[in-house]
């Protein structure tokens, strides 16, 4: 089956309840009757048939009769709503291995901030890092100016991401330039922008804070800035696997 969004929620909405999270937990391991399930967990006959058809209607657990004695009926977990539900989590879980995924196509993405500075310089170098075969990356900055980043280009020479091609860049210089996405990174972009002037395919957000905005002493600034390499790093990753899965279609199961 394909798994849909309704579905997925009702699986979330099972789950959420602990004693029927410990239920399927067993029921993963272990095919337990009625009465097996009332003597593990010490729960009323009432309470339990009321979580076991939550979790069935969810499609998280099966019943059948059984061969050797038709009074008894077990229940089983159902091991390939998981698959696809892992499929989901997958799709919104930061790659570990690197670099990512090619694509088929790769996607032109603009990075966009006020000044071209800290963050869109480093998601264009991270990108550029990363996803060197899925993301054709570039920045640039609607109020672009003064001294580059030196924390931003110390934290990616750190991370052994090459700087080299970095240079800072105005919007107005790019705008009869068509992308596939353009994802501002900070606040003022995205309250300021016409977004019906940009020649993007699609618009994106990531709500990002300069590490200068948030500290003015330096060793704190440069604690900020490795947090935000870690930020882009797990926005971009998601990104190219969310462009990788729809290239291949949607997930879909026996």
């Amino acid at each position: 089956m394909i798994l849909t969004e309704e579905h997925l929620a009702r699986v979330f909405k099972a789950l959420s309840d602990p004693n029927r999270l410990r239920i399927f937990d067993l029921l993963t391991f272990n095919d337990r009757s009625n009465s097996e399930l009332m003597a593990e967990l010490g729960l009323s006959q009432n309470l339990l048939s009321h979580h076991l058809s939550v979790l069935t209607d969810a499609g998280l657990v099966t019943v059948h009769q059984s061969v050797g004695d038709a009074r008894r009926r077990y229940y089983s977990a159902n091991l390939d709503a998981m698959i696809d539900v892992q499929s989901w989590f997958r799709d919104h879980t930061p790659a570990s291995r690197l670099p990512l995924p090619a694509l088929a196509r790769p996607r032109r993405v603009l990075f966009l901030c006020l000044h071209n500075a800290a963050r869109s310089l480093m998601a264009e170098a991270i990108a550029r890092h990363i996803a060197p075969q899925a993301l054709d990356a570039i920045s640039a900055g609607l109020e672009p100016g003064g001294a580059p980043p030196e924390l931003a280009f110390r934290v990616l020479a750190e991370r052994g991401v090459p700087t080299r091609a970095l240079q800072q860049r105005a919007y107005s210089d790019l705008e009869d330039t068509a992308f596939d996405y353009v994802i501002a990174v900070c606040d003022h972009v995205h309250e300021r922008i016409d977004r019906q002037r940009l020649r993007a395919g699609e618009y994106l957000h990531w709500s990002l804070v300069d590490p200068a905005d948030l500290t003015d002493d330096p060793a704190e600034q440069l604690a900020e800035t490795r947090r935000l390499y870690d930020r882009l790093v797990a926005r971009i990753a998601v990104f190219v696997q969310r462009l990788a899965e729809q290239e291949a279609g949607p997930i879909s199961s026996a």
